[in-house]
């Protein structure tokens, strides 16, 4: 028999229904997006992230989304029409770029517009024969008073740029140019045009340019100049004689020879024809030595050779030496370079002695010595330091002064000078160690271009390149990986 519903039962079921609609109505309210506004590090970009907190989705506004920018301080750069089209057409969980500031922009570096060559610009012209034509070489840049050297644009301080908080930031400033003042050059009022403050020869070394007096001697260093002694750049027209030296602060060019005389020149010294000595006196060059030959001469020079020979002299280059012309031979002598040495010959075929050497570099830590001398010297002070105070304190508790403070103050300094003591013990067997790790590095090569003849002898430090009875040909001689390698040109 079917039973039917009591009115107890009709109750629940209107209750259990009414719940249901209740909890369906609480389920269908939308929830707010949570917006979250973040900036980059350097302040020039702002973000916007829309985070869903539940489901449905309350709508945005552009005016909300306005109003989370502005409730995190974003003034400046915003995009209207991205926060317009991310309230329309909402994106979560992405980052989106919605203000942008103006970065600064950085001024324009001051800038140098040279009206002369540099010294390194003047290089020997070869002709057609492939002859070094050392005569109708110009070695001297001339200079009026007042006349311009070169031209100086100043820096630009830039534009300062805005963050996305409406903030200022400053630019960065162009660098200053360097004003290549030198000696007798001074700027205009401006302080952009570098003018010669007198005539003389222009100098331009390591952006600096100098105008220095020249001396013009238009004969020859004899007995009618006398020896010549001068500051700045010096000019012979003519021959330096035997018996009178010539001294020069700048560069010098001379037209004719140098015979067996005492030169010293600061700078370069050129010499259009060549050197005759006696192997009595030294030719002495700061700079580069640049000449059509050398012959039983002694010359030291800090830069690099250029000649066509160089016959039975020594020579002592810190740069490399280069023959060029019609010869291009080293014949007898004594030749050092620590550089290369470049030739068509070496020797020839009567053998004469000719000994060449490649000056080596001895290569060391020099940072780990000189930082554990530092360590070092730094131990001995504070061992100077406790030898003063052990005694003090030792006087000081013979006399009663706070015992128990003076012995443990005293204990401490003691134990404190054993260990410095050990310490300075093991830095010294560690620099002892480092400043006996060492070795030698030869950087220059010698070149032989057609043929190196039996009789002359090649050595990078003591170390000798022996080759068989039978003469090379078109060879490098090169030292690598502690020996003497030989390579074809």
């Amino acid at each position: 028999m079917r039973k039917g519903r009591t009115s107890m039962d009709l109750k629940e079921n209107l209750a259990e229904i009414s719940m249901n609609e209740s909890e369906e109505a609480e389920a269908l309210v939308e929830i707010p997006p949570e917006m979250e506004v973040s900036v980059s590090d350097d302040g020039f970009i702002g973000y916007l992230r829309l985070v869903k907190q539940g489901e449905p989705v309350a709508p945005v506004t552009a005016e909300q989304l306005m109003e989370a920018l502005h409730q995190n301080r974003i003034r400046f750069g915003i995009k209207k029409e991205t926060v317009e089209k991310l309230a329309g057409r909402p994106i979560y969980n992405i980052k989106i770029e919605v203000a942008r500031g103006i970065p600064p922009v950085t001024g324009e570096d001051g800038i140098n517009e040279f009206l002369v060559k540099k010294d390194l610009e003047y290089k020997p012209e070869i002709n057609e024969d492939g002859i070094i034509d050392f005569k109708s070489l110009e070695y001297f840049q001339m200079a009026k008073k007042n006349q311009p050297l070169c031209y100086i644009t100043k820096e630009k301080p830039g534009t300062p740029g805005t963050n996305v908080f409406g903030g200022e930031v400053p630019a960065k400033p162009g660098k200053s140019p360097l004003y290549p003042v030198g000696d007798n050059t001074f700027l205009d009022e401006d302080d952009t045009v570098l003018k010669a403050a007198c005539d003389g020869v222009v100098h331009y070394v390591r952006d600096v340019i100098s105008v220095r007096d020249l001396l013009q001697i238009t004969g020859n260093v004899d007995q009618h100049t006398g020896n010549i002694q001068f500051p700045g750049d010096v000019s012979v027209s003519g021959d330096v004689y035997s018996g009178y030296s010539l001294r020069s602060g700048g560069s010098v060019t001379i037209r004719g020879v140098i015979e067996d005389t005492l030169v010293e020149v600061a700078g370069d010294l050129t010499v259009s024809k060549g050197i005759n000595g006696t192997l009595k006196n030294e030719i002495l060059v700061h700079g580069d030595l640049k000449c059509s030959y050398i012959e039983n001469a002694i010359v030291v020079v800090n830069g690099d050779i250029y000649a066509d020979y160089i016959i039975d002299s020594k020579v002592l280059c810190q740069g490399n030496i280069e023959l060029r012309g019609s010869r291009e031979m080293i014949l007898g002598g004594d030749i050092k370079a620590r550089g290369d040495i470049t030739a068509k010959d070496l020797g020839s075929d009567k053998e004469r002695p000719t000994r060449l050497e490649i000056l080596g570099e001895k290569i060391i830590n020099q940072p780990l010595i000189d930082k554990l001398t530092s360590e070092r010297d730094h131990y001995n002070q504070r061992l100077l330091d406790l030898s003063e105070k052990i005694p003090v304190l030792q006087d000081a508790m013979n006399r009663g002064v706070n015992s128990d403070q003076v012995m443990e103050q005293l204990m401490l300094a003691k134990r404190q000078l054993v260990k410095l003591r050990e310490g300075l013990t093991y830095i010294g067997r560690q620099l002892e160690e480092a400043e006996s790790k060492w070795h030698m590095e030869y950087a220059g090569s010698v070149y032989c271009k057609r043929k190196l003849w039996q009789g002359v002898s090649i050595y990078f430090g003591d170390n000798r390149f022996r080759f068989n009875l039978d003469n090379l040909e078109h060879c490098r001689i090169y030292f690598d990986e502690g020996d003497i390698h030989q390579a074809t040109l």
